[in-house]
């Protein structure tokens, strides 16, 4: 096939995105999807709470002390 070098790897992308599609759809009518915000959140939340901010947890971190303690 002489056109290959030139076809083949426009073929094989658009083979790709075609799976990549397949896989997209399936994950959305799979219900793979739902209940990532909530996910995401939870992490938020999670290190926003261990943010480090208590005196404690600076000094043992090895972090500076600032202010007048």
């Amino acid at each position: 096939m002489p056109g290959f070098e030139i076809t083949g790897p426009y073929a094989a992308a658009m083979l790709m995105s075609l799976g990549a599609l397949c896989i997209f759809i399936w994950g959305v009518l799979s219900g793979a999807l739902t209940g990532a915000d909530e996910a995401a959140a939870r992490f938020y939340r999670m290190e926003v709470g261990d943010d480090g901010t208590d005196d404690q947890t600076r000094r043992h971190q090895g972090a500076p002390r600032t202010g007048g303690d």
